[in-house]
């Protein structure tokens, strides 16, 4: 009978077997993704736009302007039902009465690209309208209209209740600003004549969100912290009371529990009326020490709001002790 050495037969047995570990624990450390092939990000797409659909008054010029992203060294040229009328990115032009069509053309690295609009010239009222609908909790929102489509008529004014007139924007909308909830009158005017006018109604909403928190992206132990919580009314009612509620914990430590964790609750009474802003500042002095232990790190702030006890908007910042 023949002997076999054991210890040589089970030795690259147990060479493959460690590689065969290795590989799974480097897999499991680094994650699938180092077999991948590393992704190329896609290269951004040229673009072109002229602007919304226009409704001018006679007599009135035109601002045409190109807005390009993401092209180098464009030439341009602008088209009026079909006849060159220019060849620059902005171009001011008068047109007849009646319906005109746009075309622009923009060229590059022998590419083009082109844009469309219409351009309605009027001499009389006949023809346009107001289209309104809810643009918020505390707002109204107007958009005008030619022959039933969209369309940016120039000069419409809107007035709400006794608040001097807002013009509409280059697309022919407009809001109103925060207002508080109930009936409110409106009409819209061009040209001397009123076109319409009308009223509406504001629903009753509280609701206060936390706009933004400004805050150091990091600080030294043992220096102040200045920082803001930035509150807004979205709603249509007066704010009088809220709470905020902080959690500041600290990333390097979070293993420890609550030891690493710090937790604040405040209570405020204010008057903050509907769209406006209300500014917390927050004032600090970091410790130099904790326990001994200098409190460096990464540091989560959890920012919670509150009315009437209920959690209404959160907001999640970080900023680092060194």
């Amino acid at each position: 009978m023949s002997k076999y050495n054991i210890l040589r037969i089970t030795r690259p047995k147990k060479q493959y077997i460690f590689i065969l570990l290795a590989v799974i624990i480097s897999f499991f450390i680094l994650g699938p993704g180092m077999f991948k092939t590393q992704e190329i990000p896609e290269k951004p797409k040229p673009s072109v736009s002229i602007g919304c659909d226009r409704v001018l008054w006679k007599d009135t010029e035109e601002l045409l302007e190109a807005t390009v992203r993401n092209i180098d060294n464009p030439s341009f040229e602008w088209k009026s039902d079909g006849t060159n009328i220019g060849n620059g990115q902005r171009l001011l032009q008068k047109f007849e009465v009646g319906g005109h069509s746009i075309l622009l053309n923009v060229t590059f690295n022998n590419q083009t690209l082109n844009a469309k609009k219409s351009i309605v010239v009027i001499d009389s009222v006949d023809g346009i309208t107001i289209r309104e609908y809810t643009a918020s909790k505390n707002q109204w929102g107007f958009q005008t209209m030619f022959k039933g489509k969209n369309m940016g008529v120039n000069g419409i004014m809107v007035s709400i209740d006794s608040f001097p007139p807002s013009q509409v924007n280059a697309c022919g909308a407009v809001s109103t600003k925060a207002l508080y909830s109930g009936n409110h009158t409106w009409k819209a005017e061009y040209h001397g004549a009123v076109i319409a006018f009308g009223t509406f109604y504001i629903k009753e909403a509280s609701e206060l969100k936390i706009g933004r928190i400004e805050i150091a992206p990091s600080y030294l132990a043992g220096s102040n912290v200045k920082a803001k919580i930035i509150l807004m009314n979205s709603g249509s009612v007066a704010i009088t009371g809220f709470e905020i509620k902080t959690i500041a914990v600290n990333n390097d430590y979070a293993w420890m529990g609550d030891k690493a964790k710090r937790e604040y609750s405040d209570q405020y009474n204010a008057d903050i009326k509907p769209g406006e802003l209300y500014e917390i500042p927050i004032q600090m002095t970091i410790p130099e020490k904790v326990s001994g232990i200098r409190p460096s790190g990464k540091y989560t702030i959890t920012v919670n709001l509150l009315l009437q006890g209920k959690t209404v908007d959160t907001k999640i910042v970080t900023t680092q002790v060194k």
